[in-house]
């Protein structure tokens, strides 16, 4: 009796394979898509944000979302917005007029910036044929856009994230190469030390590291010192993982045969050990950033961490620590809600690419 051959799920080559494997995932590939879409919106920051970041409305202070209309009177009329008028400016309680219509537009001019940090412009995505401001997610205290600045806070959480993790890549890479690679009395001191950061309360840790930074500083260096605080306790983990696929590798025959060649230690690791593992330092790489993201929202949420004039999502929910303005102001959240999808996001891809990169499954 003969068995049926049964068919491969997956056919193709070893590029092919896992570029097939992931895309079956539909939660990974739209989490690409959301996360291809925060990260285009950096270089569009000005262009997508209606208002710079730090502009004030004083009348608009506490100011709910406007909701996008349609249909005015039983009539489609085009997206438009209704005119809030306050009613207590002690209790910031507004009303909706009916009566006043401000018709969202498209492409207005409005207030310059730098498309891709590098051209002057001042197009704006959407604006008002009005002149009236168009708050998508309401605004603050002080009467600022929440929604301009969320597109402008996402250029440091989106950003902060990465370059940390690289930084904690690289550190992991020469302390945890080196130290399985070589191996002995510097193997020992160097894996010592990285257990003792390991053993550390990460957020504590945070909290030491940002204790001895400077507070005089400039937005740029204190941008550098929050990277560096988020690196570390990354770094830790990332040098101990190295450190045991180096010991695995080390005495396969091309790297014995390098060794007898003469090649130094540093370019055996480099160019015939790390290789080896590109796809875990991928995996470790994705899954990572949303604890970097995170770390440097909790420094920010509590004031420890970006501060103005410069934005970041973390900072604009320090805001949001008094129970009455949640109660009362709950859009002021938004930012949270963004930092949620984010992050979710980054783990749903992560896991979608290393389900597509595992050669086992």
């Amino acid at each position: 009796m003969f068995c049926r051959q049964r068919k491969p799920l997956f056919a193709g080559t070893l590029l092919e394979i896992p570029y097939l494997k992931f895309k079956r995932g539909r939660l990974g590939v739209a989490s690409l898509l959301i996360l291809a879409v925060l990260y285009a919106g950096l270089l569009f920051e000005g262009f997508i944000a209606p208002y710079s970041p730090n502009l004030k409305f004083k009348t608009k202070s506490f100011q709910p979302p406007h909701r996008i209309h349609f249909f005015h009177e039983g009539k489609f009329i085009g997206p438009f917005v209704y005119e809030y008028v306050q009613t207590n400016p002690i209790f910031k309680e507004y009303r909706t007029d009916t009566q006043a219509l401000n018709r969202v537009t498209f492409f207005v001019r409005g207030a310059p910036y730098r498309l891709f940090f590098l051209i002057p412009m001042d197009i704006h995505l959407f604006g008002s044929d009005t002149g009236s401001p168009v708050f998508l997610f309401g605004t603050d205290s002080l009467g600022r856009d929440i929604f301009s600045r969320v597109v402008y806070g996402a250029k440091i959480s989106l950003t902060i994230g990465f370059v940390s993790i690289f930084l904690a890549l690289a550190g992991g890479i020469l302390v945890g190469g080196l130290a399985g690679y070589v191996g002995g009395l510097s193997d020992w001191l160097a894996m010592r030390g990285v257990e003792i950061i390991i053993l550390l309360p990460t957020f504590y840790f945070f909290l030491f590291l940002r204790s001895v930074m400077p507070t005089d500083i400039s937005p740029a260096r204190k941008f550098f010192y929050i990277t560096a605080i988020l690196a570390v306790p990354s770094m830790a983990g990332s040098a101990r993982n190295i450190r045991n696929w180096v010991l695995s590798l080390k005495n396969t025959d091309y790297v014995t045969q390098a060794v007898l060649s003469g090649v130094p230690r540093l370019v055996i690791l480099l160019r015939h050990i790390i290789p080896q593992i590109r796809n875990i330092l991928i995996l470790g790489i994705t899954l990572s950033v949303p604890g970097a993201i995170l770390g440097e929202a909790g420094l920010s949420f509590l004031n420890l961490g970006i501060t103005e004039p410069s934005v970041s999502w973390g900072m604009l929910m320090s805001s949001a620590m008094d129970i009455n303005i949640l109660i009362n102001y709950p859009w002021m959240l938004f930012p949270a809600g963004i930092i949620i999808i984010t992050v979710f996001s980054f783990f749903a891809f992560g896991y979608a690419l290393k389900d597509a990169l595992d050669p086992k499954a």
